[in-house]
């Protein structure tokens, strides 16, 4: 040991006298460069490369709801806070080799017959064995940076100058990752086919190669597939932090493909690899949310979840430890426990917007299946609220949302309407008599909200009004009905606590009753609702007002029959949306028949009896069938469906018809082309007559417009041409009426200016005793502040005792106004006019660049600004001013 470091001691000086320079290849030389290249600049850059990626273990921010990462670089906001160290290293690498690359051959004599050995020496390009490892590093830098094509450049150049190396190796598997990176999933697949069938590949590279084919695997969604990679991979990585990411992702595949019993069990493992606490928290969580019913760690499970609900590190989590355990009992079908699990989930929620979304969908989901529709509404309600339009089968959760929240509407204003139905029948003594109570009991829960406001502030206790609770045990008052009040103001903060913090929160339906308490007097008796009468059409928010509550009962003949039209739709749409949208058609068929049953007159019923004509065939019952196909033919004979029932060919009759006025149209554009327009009018006319209501009556209408157009005045034809376009606006034909349009104004100048005067007539009105200004109209790219200036001059020196303003105004998005004010006539603001326009020094300093003088009333002038053409006016200005 002494005497290898005397000797250590004694050469190194040795070599650094001898070796300093890279153009002689001897072996010193070599022992030199390779020394200081590995010992000094290599050791230093590696070194920087595992701080970086330490630093990105430490740091790294998990998403314990989505699939971990099998490598950190994935994520491209984590690796920038690395660019430092892996800048460090690609400059020792660069260093390495431009400083201690041998390229010169060794001197051998010319005379001297080489061995098989020498000859192999000789033929090397590189006579510093660390320099491929220094391009190795190079690589992996850049491809943290990321630049992965300097990255794939590096790599590549390893494999051509350094095959035989072992660095080969790794920049496949490099390579393959960046294939990986870059969807070129056919070329990683080969790079790694090249490790895994090796018999050669290293020890040290079997976890990183299988690590790499798991993720292959998990980019495509193949996740099957990754599971035995990802394990061989676990099995030969030695460090614990890579390790333990790898059996934790294990445990997600195997709960992605299915097998909870594995995936409880490798949570398990997780727990016990003692990770940091984050993790170990999830692994716990994930373990209870993969229990498959029946598994023996049942118990274990749940007292360890009830163990973290007490343990005060958690409290920010109680909402996934609570749904956790709802997840057990719903395992175990305790569906009623599950659920009171999951609402507490949602009542412990304190921000986690993920898990707030996965609650609300479970329950949601629950309630759907059983079906309960009312409160699947208000938890697919919720989550759409919360979640992106990314997140997975959004659509299909937004359509049910939708439809829900319609059905509910229809629901509710049913109940609604009955319910104030019965109250309008009540004698006047009894329903004020009953409003006098409601009364009563809300001053009783305001005397109570006070009294606990007034204990928790003796207590000492922020926040009083937050934690006052309604009172929804008001009676059958439709205002208190739970159902009416959207489930009651409780379930209401409950649901909505999560909401996002934007306009416009809450669903877009939002003609809903305030349940908010307007600011009056406590001490206001029921006695005197008189005495303030609320304007007529406002609405009532008081709710110690006898009005409140009787304000929407409909007690005329009137209002009853728009109640009684209000319940006909909403049970027509309840049974549409039952049928059509959410495939349940018992309800279907239960919402038409009460329709049917209370309202035998509906004017709709034709509809009515051919949905439950067609649940009837669905369901297979042959006597419903025939029973609404005999209420068809009966009372509707001439109707499609009637004929369609009665008639075998109707089918075929219709198709032949529909046939018919394609030929039409056909024959109709042929003659059109062939330029036969006085006969094409005429069939276009017949066609629009007779087919008021087909899909071809916008094509018709169109060839009548330009074939009748055609023997009109220019203007006319143009007029013609932009009533079909506000007919059928953002259409095919009307695009075309369009470019007909600016055709005939290229054509025709004359057109745009008549035009232009019509509708400037319809505008602007003449008054010239009115107030008026003079104004500049004046491209937007002038010098609007040299005018201004050059005004100020003017009136200064011609008109100083008027008093004149200047300013700046706009009138289109590419015009402005110079506007002077204010005269008292328009007589007066003409001798103004008179006067700037014939003084060169106004706009000397402007140019000759569009500018236009003109005068105008204050009422025209306000129409100008708020959105009318400066061209428009000024041909106003012309005629009503006799300005030429």
């Amino acid at each position: 040991m002494h005497r290898t470091f005397r000797y250590i001691c004694f050469i190194f000086p040795v070599l650094v006298f001898l070796g300093c320079s890279t153009k002689k290849n001897t072996a010193l030389n070599r022992a030199y460069h390779d020394l200081t290249a590995h010992y000094n600049i290599l050791f230093n850059g590696e070194q920087s490369f595992k701080k970086g990626m330490l630093s990105l273990e430490e740091n790294f921010n998990y998403d314990f709801s989505e699939l971990l990462p099998v490598f950190l670089y994935t994520d491209k906001n984590a690796i920038t806070t690395i660019g430092s160290d892996m800048d460090r290293a690609e400059k020792k690498a660069e260093k390495l080799i431009s400083v201690h690359s041998i390229t010169a051959k060794p001197d051998i004599k010319s005379d001297k017959e080489l061995t098989p050995k020498e000859k192999e020496f000789l033929s090397k390009k590189e006579y510093n064995k660390w320099v491929d490892d220094a391009y190795l590093l190079m690589g992996k830098s850049l491809f943290y940076k990321p630049d992965l094509d300097k990255s794939r450049q590096t790599f590549d150049f390893i494999l051509v100058n350094f095959p035989d190396s072992k660095t080969v190796f790794e920049a496949r598997l490099w390579l393959a990752r960046i294939d990986i990176e870059e969807q070129k999933y056919r070329e990683a697949e080969d790079y790694l086919k090249s490790l895994t069938n090796n018999i050669n590949l290293p020890a040290y590279l079997v976890g990183p190669v299988n690590a790499t084919l798991a993720h292959y695997y998990i980019k495509q969604e193949k996740y099957t597939e990754s599971v035995d990679p990802l394990k061989k991979a676990i099995e030969h990585t030695r460090r614990k932090y890579p390790r333990t990411r790898y059996t934790y992702l294990l445990a997600q595949l195997y709960s992605k493909t299915g097998d909870g019993n594995l995936a409880s069990k490798t949570y398990g493992k997780v727990i016990k690899m003692n990770p940091p606490y984050k993790m170990t928290f999830n692994a716990k969580i994930y373990r209870a949310l993969s229990y498959e019913a029946g598994a023996n760690s049942r118990r274990d499970i749940e007292k360890q979840l009830n163990k973290m609900l007490k343990d005060d590190k958690n409290i920010d989590f109680q909402d996934q430890i609570y749904y956790a355990i709802g997840n057990l009992y719903y395992k175990d079908g305790n569906i009623p426990e599950a659920i009171k699990y999951y609402k507490l989930s949602l009542a412990a929620g304190k921000g986690n917007v993920k898990q707030a979304a996965r609650t609300n969908l479970t329950l949601a989901d629950l309630y759907y299946s059983r079906p309960d529709y009312l409160n699947a509404q208000a938890y697919y309600d919720s989550a759409v609220a919360v979640i992106d339009k990314d997140y997975p089968n959004y659509e299909l959760i937004y359509a049910k949302s939708v439809s829900l929240t319609n059905l509910v509407d229809a629901i509710n204003t049913v109940r609604l309407q009955d319910s104030v139905l019965t109250l309008s029948k009540m004698k006047k003594d009894d329903l004020n008599a009953l409003v006098d109570n409601l009364i009563s009991q809300e001053r009783q829960r305001e005397e109570e909200q006070r009294q606990k406001a007034q204990e928790l502030a003796d207590a000492g206790s922020p926040g009083t009004t937050s934690n006052l609770k309604a009172n929804n045990n008001a009676g059958s008052w439709y205002f208190y009905n739970p159902t009416v009040k959207n489930l009651g103001q409780k379930e209401f903060v409950r649901i909505w606590g999560n909401r996002k913090l934007e306009d416009n929160w809450r669903r877009k339906n939002k003609n809903t009753v305030s349940f908010g308490d307007a600011s009056v007097a406590n001490n206001q008796n029921p006695n005197e609702e008189d005495k303030n009468k609320t304007p007529e059409g406002s609405v009532v928010t008081n709710k110690k007002s006898r009005e409140y509550y009787l304000q929407n009962i409909p007690f005329t003949d009137s209002a009853r029959t728009e109640s009684n039209k209000k319940i006909a739709a909403s049970l027509y749409k309840e049974g549409e949306i039952y049928s059509d949208e959410l495939k349940d058609y018992p309800k279907a068929t239960q919402s038409f028949e009460e329709l049917l049953g209370r309202y035998p007159n509906y004017n709709n019923r034709l509809q009515v009896y051919y949905k439950l004509y067609t649940i009837a065939r669905i369901d297979k019952d042959i006597e419903r069938v025939g029973k609404y196909q005999q209420k068809i033919v009966n009372e509707f004979p001439n109707s499609n469906f009637a004929k369609l029932m009665t008639n075998p060919d109707y089918i075929k009759e219709l198709a032949a018809q529909e046939q018919q006025v394609q030929n039409y149209y056909i024959q109709t554009y042929d003659l059109f082309n062939q330029g036969k327009y006085d006969e094409v009018n005429a069939r276009a006319e017949h066609a629009m007559k007779e087919y008021p209501d087909h899909k071809l009556y916008p094509k018709f209408d169109y060839l009548h417009t330009v074939s009748a157009g055609l023997k009109k005045d220019t203007l006319d034809f143009v007029l013609d041409l932009q009533a079909y376009i506000a007919r059928y606006p953002n259409t095919e034909l009307s695009e075309n009426a369009r470019l007909l349009i600016d055709y005939l104004k290229e054509k025709q100048p004359k057109v745009v200016e008549q035009q232009q005067q019509i509708v400037a007539k319809q505008l602007y009105s003449p008054s010239f005793s009115d107030p008026h200004y003079f104004i500049y109209i004046v491209p937007s790219d002038a010098n609007m502040n040299q005018l201004i200036f050059n005004i100020i001059n003017f009136n200064l020196d011609n008109f100083d005792k008027l008093k004149l303003q200047v300013k700046k105004a706009t009138a289109g998005k590419n015009t402005s106004l110079c506007v002077v004010s204010s005269f008292k006539s328009g007589s007066e603001a003409m001798d103004y006019y008179n006067a700037i326009i014939n003084s060169k020094d106004v706009t000397k300093d402007i140019g000759d660049i569009g500018i236009r003088p003109a005068v105008i009333s204050e009422t025209n002038y306000k129409v100008l600004s708020s959105g009318g053409k400066a061209d428009e006016y000024l041909l106003f200005f012309k005629e009503y001013y006799n300005v030429q």
